[in-house]
């Protein structure tokens, strides 16, 4: 992709908001037949966000073509990115900061085991991530704020970027924004009718928040259901209406031709039963929604993110007669093999000592 798709509606908006391309764009959109079958639903699709970019794919990677570019645009060097001991937040920065010559300072809080999470933080030493360790996530603004302070170059009076984790920032909506302007290319193609339901992983807002507007700009009949996995207080629907207006008017000041609009809470669709409770915890129904589609359609989900998404996406199905309707699951997880990242130089002895507990003995 030369240049966004949302630039080619609004052009002006190339000068104004700046972008550098990291992914293979556009990603696949497959019909999920088995799947469908079984479920009594024909028109069942997906939308391969996994495969967008060959170094690590991923929701993250249209979110950085956009942070990235702004934190190049303001002359950044030092970006503090917060996240989960396995953050995918951190681990793009990280992966795409290295290949455009920025440095990442993580701010890390506690999570549940995963099997991703030594994984990641591992490629994360290997690029060269600063690592600060919070061991209530309830404190890590706190830390954010402390390591923000400790960046800043005070004899140059030169600041740190932010790449938001809590509470998406208007700049973090844009790539699903445009992914959305990608999509409607692929309905208009005859890849896939256009959805009448977009069921999408909710974690802080910004991919769910991206995909509301964009819909809402092509004036698409798609209703968008988020799947919560955080906790309430990071994501909820005024969170989540709150990040449309922020993206939308971030639009609009930038030039796009767009009218007044304004999201409520009752205007946002969030699952919130599928959680587990705890951020990363693992749940029965997201291990056996894995399970099920790796099964009939040999797509790797993750048990954080997706797979829950996939069986709140299984459960509404059941509930609603949807039978007529086309709806599409919007795949966020990297399913790309990251092992080369891992140097042979890293391991948990050269980290931080708060990090070294979360590896096990045969690291």
């Amino acid at each position: 992709m030369e240049r966004p798709y949302l630039f080619e509606t609004f052009p002006e908006l190339a000068g104004k908001l700046p972008w550098v391309s990291l992914g293979q764009f556009p990603t696949p959109v497959e019909r999920l037949e088995k799947l469908g079958q079984q479920l009594g639903h024909p028109d069942l699709y997906v939308k391969r966000d996994d495969l967008s970019s060959d170094k690590m794919g991923g929701n993250k990677v249209r979110v950085m073509e956009f942070l990235l570019a702004l934190m190049k645009a303001q002359g950044k060097s030092v970006a503090i990115s917060p996240g989960a001991l396995g953050s995918n937040q951190i681990l793009a920065s990280a992966i795409f900061g290295h290949q455009l010559g920025l440095r990442i300072a993580g701010v890390f809080f506690k999570q549940c085991e995963t099997d991703y999470m030594c994984k990641h933080m591992l490629i994360d030493q290997s690029l060269g991530v600063e690592f600060s360790h919070v061991n209530n996530p309830y404190l890590t603004p706190f830390a954010i704020l402390y390591q923000y302070l400790r960046h800043i170059d005070w004899r140059r009076l030169k600041t740190p970027f932010y790449i938001p984790s809590f509470g998406s920032s208007a700049t973090c909506t844009l790539g699903y924004v445009n992914a959305m302007f990608e999509l409607e290319r692929q309905v208009q193609a005859g890849e896939l009718p256009e959805p009448d339901y977009i069921f999408v992983t909710a974690g802080t807002g910004g991919t769910m928040a991206g995909i509301e507007i964009g819909a809402r700009i092509l004036g698409m009949k798609s209703k968008v259901i988020g799947v919560r996995i955080t906790d309430w207080i990071a994501m909820n629907e005024r969170m989540a209406s709150s990040i449309c207006n922020r993206g939308w008017s971030l639009l609009r000041n930038s030039g796009a031709e767009l009218p007044v609009r304004s999201w409520k809470a009752k205007d946002i669709s969030l699952i919130h039963d599928f959680f587990g409770g705890e951020y990363a915890r693992i749940t029965e129904e997201g291990v056996a929604a894995r399970s099920l589609i790796e099964q009939l359609e040999g797509i790797t989900l993750d048990t954080t993110y997706t797979a829950k998404t996939m069986a709140a996406m299984i459960k509404y199905l059941e509930d609603h007669d949807l039978g007529d309707k086309v709806v599409l699951f919007w795949h966020t997880y990297n399913t790309r093999d990251l092992s080369p990242f891992i140097s042979p130089e890293a391991g948990p002895q050269k980290m931080p000592a708060p990090f070294r507990q979360y590896f096990k003995s045969s690291w």
